[in-house]
C-alpha cells in the first residue's frame, strides 16, 4: 500500500462482448451443496451496474489510458442488456469482472462483500495446488492435497474434464492488470486463492476436483482430490513447505563474489526489530558499495509489488548524475467527488486545496515528494548494473525500473515487468460499495505519467535478456535468472578489461 494520500486485452471482439452480455466465461459445472446465496432482482443489479459506471467514469484517473471510454461504455451497456433475471452476488460479480479487467489497470479491483468472501473461502472450494505457468504449460508446483502421490512439478492437463488451455483462457479475461500484460496475469493466477476465486466464478464451486496430470517421466493419470479452504491452504503450505514460512527482510544487501546484490521485496519500511528504515538502508548500502569500490551490482525486484512512491525514486537517484524529472504529471479529474457518497465517511471534501486546475481542466497534485525536479543522491554508483524483473514487479517498482531503462542505467533480465511502462493509476484509492449488492470496487483516482519516452504504450518493460526457469529449476531451488545476470556481468567485466 502507498502511504497516506499516495499509497498507492483490448475489449472489442464480438465474442468478448457476447461474454459480457451473457455472463462470465464458461458455465458453472457444479456448486457445493447446502449453501444459500443471496439473490437480487434484475432492477437492483442494473442500478448497481449504472452506479459502477458512474463512479468509474467520474473518478478513475486512467479509465481511458488503454481502452477508449466509448468502447467501455458499450461493454457496460451490453452487460446491462443481459440482466433480465435475478442473480446471486457471485453470479453478478462474474458479470462485472470482465468489465473491470477491461480497463486494463492493475490497481482497480472488484471484491465480493465481506460476508460472501468469508462464506465462500471458509469452504473447501480451492484447487489444492500451487501452480506455475511455464512455456505454455501448467505445472503443479506445490501439492497441498490429500493425494500425496501426485509429484511436485507434474504437468496439469485438465480439471473436471476441461483442458487447461480452455480454463486459462477464461480466467485470464477476469484478471485486472496494467496494459493487459500477460506475465502479470499468469503470476497472479499461480496463487492458490487467486486461481481458486476466479475458477469458482467461471466454472462453479465444486468441493472436489478431478485432475488429469502427467509426471515428468510417466503416463497421464487422473484422480479426484478434495478441495481446500483458504485458511487451510496456508496451514498446509507452511507444514509441507516450511521454507515458505520463513521471514525474509523487505530489503537486504549481499554479495555473490565481487558482485553486490541489493534485493528489494517491497518499497516500504521493514518492521523487523533490528531493521533500518528504507531511506537509511539505501544510503548505507550505497555508501558501502562506494567504500568497497564495487564495480558490478544486481538489483533484484522480482515479486516486488510496489510501495511508497518516493522510495522508488530514492533508488534511482543514486544512479543519476544530474537533476531529473520523475513524473511528467500527477493528475486527478476533479477537486471534489460525488462518488464518496458510496464510500466510508470523512472524504467528502477531498482533495480540496491539495490540487490546482491545469490547462486541460484536470487537477494537478501539488503535495507529493516526487513532484518537480529531483536531485541525485550521493554516493553515485557508476558501475555495471543488472536489474531482475518479473510479472509481479508492479506499481512503484515499475515506475523506478522504467526510469532505469529510459536513462540507460541498467540491463534487465527476467520476464516482462508487470507494470505499464509510462506509469499507472493509483495514489489515493476510493473504496466504493455498490448499495444493492454490497460489492466493493477500489478506484484509483490519480493518473501517474512518468517522464519517460520512446517505448510502446501498451507494454511493460521487456527485459534485454529474457530468462525463464524450467520447472526443474524451480523444484531444485536454482535461480537461473540470477545466474544469468552474474554470467552477463562477468563477461562484460572481462571484455572491459
Amino acid at each position: 500500500m502507498r502511504p497516506a494520500l499516495f499509497i498507492r486485452m483490448i475489449i472489442g471482439t464480438a465474442a468478448f462482448v457476447a461474454v459480457l452480455a451473457n455472463g462470465s466465461p464458461g458455465r458453472p459445472a457444479e456448486h457445493g451443496a447446502g449453501v444459500e446465496e443471496r439473490t437480487f432482482p434484475a432492477e437492483d443489479l442494473r442500478q448497481d451496474l449504472r452506479i459502477l459506471w458512474e463512479v468509474l467514469d467520474e473518478g478513475h484517473g486512467g479509465l481511458d489510458r488503454y481502452v477508449s471510454r466509448d468502447l467501455q461504455k458499450k461493454n457496460f451497456e451490453a452487460v446491462e442488456a443481459g440482466l433480465t433475471g435475478p442473480l446471486s452476488e457471485v453470479e453478478f460479480y462474474g458479470r462485472l469482472l470482465p468489465l473491470i479487467a477491461g480497463i486494463r489497470d492493475g490497481h482497480t479491483a472488484l471484491r465480493l462483500s465481506a460476508s460472501t468472501r468469508t462464506g465462500l473461502f471458509s469452504r473447501p472450494i480451492l484447487l489444492p495446488f500451487e501452480l506455475r505457468f511455464i512455456g505454455g504449460k501448467t505445472h503443479l508446483f506445490r501439492n497441498l492435497s490429500s493425494a500425496r502421490d501426485i509429484p511436485d512439478g507434474a504437468e496439469l492437463l485438465a480439471i473436471n474434464g476441461r483442458a487447461m488451455p480452455e480454463i486459462l483462457k477464461s480466467l485470464l479475461e477476469l484478471v485486472p492488470c496494467d496494459a493487459g500484460i500477460l506475465t502479470r496475469r499468469l503470476r497472479l493466477l499461480e496463487n492458490t486463492q487467486t486461481f481458486g476465486q476466479y475458477y469458482a466464478v467461471a466454472f462453479g464451486r465444486p468441493e472436489s476436483f478431478r485432475v488429469r496430470f502427467k509426471a515428468a517421466i510417466g503416463r497421464e493419470a487422473e484422480t479426484v482430490v478434495p478441495g481446500i479452504s483458504g485458511s487451510n491452504a496456508g496451514v498446509v503450505r507452511r507444514e509441507r513447505y516450511p521454507e515458505t514460512a520463513a521471514r525474509r527482510p523487505l530489503y537486504e544487501l549481499g554479495y555473490r563474489g565481487a558482485t553486490a546484490v541489493i534485493t528489494i521485496r517491497g518499497f516500504g519500511d521493514d518492521n523487523g526489530p533490528d531493521s533500518l528504515r528504507y531511506p537509511e538502508f539505501i544510503q548505507r548500502a550505497f555508501r558501502e558499495l562506494d567504500e568497497k569500490k564495487v564495480e558490478t551490482l544486481i538489483i533484484d525486484v522480482r515479486g516486488n509489488g510496489g510501495g511508497r512512491d518516493e522510495y522508488g525514486r530514492l533508488l534511482l537517484a543514486h544512479f543519476m548524475d544530474r537533476p531529473f524529472l520523475y513524473y511528467r504529471a500527477l493528475e486527478m479529474k476533479k477537486k471534489q467527488y460525488d462518488l464518496f457518497q458510496y464510500a466510508p465517511p470523512g472524504r467528502e471534501s477531498w482533495p480540496g486545496d491539495g490540487v490546482r486546475k491545469n490547462a486541460r481542466g484536470w487537477y494537478d497534485v501539488l503535495d507529493h515528494p516526487n513532484v518537480g525536479t529531483m536531485n541525485p543522491e550521493a554516493p553515485l554508483f557508476r558501475g555495471r548494473t543488472c536489474i531482475l524483473v518479473d510479472g509481479l514487479s508492479f506499481s512503484t517498482t515499475g515506475e523506478s525500473t522504467s526510469h532505469f531503462h529510459f536513462h540507460k542505467k541498467a540491463a534487465f533480465l527476467g520476464e516482462e515487468c508487470g507494470a505499464g511502462y509510462y506509469g499507472n493509476t493509483s495514489g489515493s484509492m476510493a473504496q466504493v460499495t455498490l448499495p444493492k449488492t454490497g460489492l466493493q470496487v477500489m478506484i484509483p483516482l490519480v493518473l501517474y505519467t512518468l517522464a519517460v519516452d520512446e517505448y510502446p504504450k501498451d507494454k511493460g518493460l521487456v527485459p534485454d535478456i529474457a530468462v525463464s526457469p524450467a520447472i526443474e529449476d524451480l523444484l531444485a531451488g536454482r535461480d537461473v535468472v540470477m545466474e544469468r545476470a552474474l554470467e552477463f556481468l562477468a563477461k562484460k567485466s572481462a571484455a572491459g578489461k
